[in-house]
């Protein structure tokens, strides 16, 4: 599934993580269904560049939320893969809201905000768990 950045994906992202693009290195990642995937694959994906990609898998590394295995492939790509944590849940969920506020953007007139929404205006991204919505 191709998933380029929005307007409101990046500007998500960056509340979320500091990042414009790592929200969208990161829902692709949690949509990998075993986990595993490469900077090819990704970049594909997203329309990210590789060097861009880099850059965030080593802040993704740092964190203990990926992990560059031992395979190979055929034409010598290095595979990761993603740790298991509630992060790439929140990634997939965060994305989701870029979603919403653009279809709402299309129908609803700009700053009106229906509700539902994991990013906060005053306190920024709130972590979905399961006593709720926290802010982070």
């Amino acid at each position: 599934m191709e998933t380029v950045p929005s307007e409101q994906s990046e500007e998500l992202s960056k509340l979320a993580f500091g990042s414009n693009h790592m929200l969208a290195l990161m829902a692709e990642i949690a949509r990998s269904p075993d986990g595993k995937f490469s900077t090819p694959s990704v970049a594909t994906a997203t329309g990210l560049s590789t060097s861009t990609i880099h850059a965030l898998l080593k802040r993704l590394k740092q964190l203990g939320l990926v992990r560059r295995t031992d395979e190979v492939t055929p034409e010598r790509i290095r595979i990761y893969q993603r740790a298991v944590h509630p992060t790439w849940d929140y990634a997939l969920r965060l994305e989701a809201e870029a979603d919403a506020r653009a279809d709402r953007n299309v129908h609803h007139p700009v700053g009106s905000d229906p509700g539902g929404s994991l990013v906060d205006a005053h306190e920024g991204p709130r972590m979905p768990n399961r006593y709720g919505i926290l802010p982070l």
